[in-house]
């Protein structure tokens, strides 16, 4: 039984070179002019247009996803728990992020920072 020898066939694919570029590979594409499909296709996009804010100073409120957020997008609790934009806004400081760097100590019975 012989085995395959991975090098030999390398060997092989190498000393073949590339096949040459058919003609056809370079009807439809040309480096300095683009195709009639593109040129339609920006014509008939809609530019955007910036939205401009009444006063620059004030930021937009953004909510605190420190978390991370799900794949769909909804935030996620300091437990992992994934919730509703909705229910976001209705839980606790406590139920969004949790001891926030503070332990519990048994001794003191009381939550403390780490220094």
């Amino acid at each position: 039984m012989k085995l395959f020898d991975a090098r030999a066939e390398l060997a092989k694919i190498e000393k073949q070179g590339h096949p040459p570029a058919s003609s056809a590979s370079f009807a439809s594409f040309s480096p300095h002019t683009p195709p009639k499909e593109a040129e339609e296709a920006k014509e008939a996009t809609p530019r955007r247009e910036i939205q401009k804010t009444d006063d620059p100073a004030q930021k937009p409120e953004t909510p605190d996803f420190r978390h991370g957020k799900s794949v769909c997008g909804w935030p996620k609790t300091w437990t992992g728990k994934i919730v509703s934009l909705d229910e976001w806004r209705t839980l606790s400081a406590w139920d969004k992020h949790g001891p926030d760097g503070r332990h519990w100590n048994g001794i003191t019975r009381k939550w403390e920072e780490l220094a």
